[in-house]
């Protein structure tokens, strides 16, 4: 009858399969995404921080030190990989994220020399810090029995904590920082009955259990965390529209943040300064406190055969060898060299004293900036052919801008001279008074000749 019973019955897969046999898999529950409470907020937040500000993610690392192995224990309570969801969080809220957690592979590639480790692109801010509380909370319960019947109940707690960190790749500040907190709920209820049915004992004990899941919930506090981190640093306004996508039962963050909210706004501004040259200023030539190495003579009669302003356009292609961001900023180099010698030229034939001030100006500045997009393009490997003719047409921007400075400045001086000789005159004293030029651009020439001194427009 046992040996009936048992056939009768759906019994697990591998229970008596033959050994040289696979056993059905089981099918569970389908495979999903992950979705929490957050990612509507996260997600609301693409498109509001410019993707040229770089996120990272360091390391946010288990401190709670809790771990078991013992009577069937599975080793640490907390899961190790809290930085790949931030990562996650950074990636769902639309930032521009570069990968920091695992940089073995560009540095094997580096050391093999089939990659340059300087193209890297650096990070504006990373996200790093702990998960470093564990703690049980005693519960509480009660079970009641009747002729051996009745329930029984209890409950349970566990709190756990983290902090989280934003901070400035470039300086080491941190700009905002956040902690959190949230108490596992764990609870258990059922009923027993020991009793005898005549002579027989009959034993019956029913009940369930039900906890959060404790890593689903430490994701949800990472996304909320991330989001926070975000939110600290961007224009309120617009993060407030986003924080009411976040219901209320999932979670709340009642503390005032103390998060350098200038912090993003100086990143972006930054990003645009290197982007872009400066707007020249009226009647300003800035000084540049740069040099580069003198032209040779064959490149500067080479420069000179090609005319007053040198087209020297891009050769179509890429040249071997060279790495596509340091080709692309020394052929911005070039133009904005060219763009400068032409705006040297417009000074010099300029028809008044104010435009070939605010034209040799422009070229100053154009020159300065062509400079330092040589710079950083020869760092990033910027070399050959191409470099060469690049810094001759610097040279020429510069010595160009030098000469439109002089000229403009030699127009005030003229100005002045003219005034100062009207004023000599009675009648004309009060015409003269009024047509005294702007203070000099550049110093006068030094006693002893006519030399000029020329460093505080090229700087050279």
């Amino acid at each position: 009858m046992a040996v009936v019973a048992l056939t009768g019955c759906a019994l697990p897969p591998g229970t008596f399969e033959r050994p040289d046999r696979n056993v059905r898999m089981v099918d569970g529950p389908p495979i999903q995404d992950v979705v929490t409470a957050f990612d509507n907020a996260l997600s609301c937040l693409r498109g509001k921080i410019q993707p040229g500000v770089l996120f990272a993610v360091g390391q946010v690392v288990d401190a709670t030190g809790k771990e078991t192995y013992a009577d069937g224990g599975t080793g640490k309570f907390v899961t190790q990989g809290a930085g790949e969801m931030v990562q996650t969080a950074l990636f769902r809220a639309g930032v521009s994220v570069v990968n920091r957690r695992d940089p073995n592979i560009s540095i094997t590639e580096a050391n093999w020399g089939i990659r340059d480790i300087k193209r890297q692109v650096p990070v504006n801010f990373y996200v790093s810090g702990s998960i470093n509380s564990l703690d049980f909370i005693p519960g509480g319960g009660f079970s009641a029995t009747i002729a051996g019947v009745g329930p029984r109940k209890r409950q349970s707690r566990i709190l756990v904590a983290l902090d989280l960190t934003m901070t400035d790749a470039y300086t080491g500040r941190v700009v905002a920082n956040i902690p959190l907190q949230k108490q596992i709920y764990t609870s258990e209820s059922g009923v027993e009955a020991n009793t005898f049915f005549g002579d027989t004992l009959v034993q019956l004990d029913a009940g369930g259990m039900e906890r959060e899941a404790m890593h689903f919930a430490l994701r949800q506090m990472l996304n909320l965390a991330t989001f926070e981190l975000l939110g600290q640093l961007m224009n309120q306004d617009v993060y407030a529209r986003c924080r009411g996508l976040v219901v209320a039962d999932a979670g709340a963050i009642t503390a005032q943040g103390t998060a350098d909210t200038a912090a993003l706004s100086q990143a972006i501004q930054a990003m645009h300064a290197v982007a872009a040259p400066p707007p020249p200023k009226d009647l300003e030539v800035p000084v540049s406190k740069g040099d580069i190495a003198p032209a040779t003579p064959a490149q500067s009669a080479a420069v000179a055969s090609s005319g007053p302003v040198p087209q020297l356009e891009a050769p179509h292609g890429q040249p071997a060898g060279l790495p596509p961001e340091a080709l692309a900023k020394g052929r911005k180099a070039t133009q904005a060299a060219t763009q400068a010698i032409r705006a040297a030229r417009d000074s010099l034939e300029a028809p008044d004293r104010k435009v070939a001030v605010e034209k040799a100006a422009l070229a100053l500045q154009l020159s300065n900036f062509s400079l330092m997009l040589l710079r950083e393009a020869a760092e990033q490997g910027f070399n050959g052919d191409e470099g060469e003719i690049a810094a001759v047409v610097i040279q020429q921007a510069l010595k160009a801008a030098q000469e439109a400075g002089t000229a403009a400045t030699m127009r005030q001086s003229d100005a002045k001279t003219q005034a100062q000789s009207d004023a000599a005159k009675p009648a004309a004293s009060a015409s003269a008074s009024s047509a005294l030029p702007a203070p000099s651009i550049v110093p006068s020439a030094p006693p002893g000749g006519p030399k000029e001194d020329r460093r505080s427009i090229g700087g050279q």
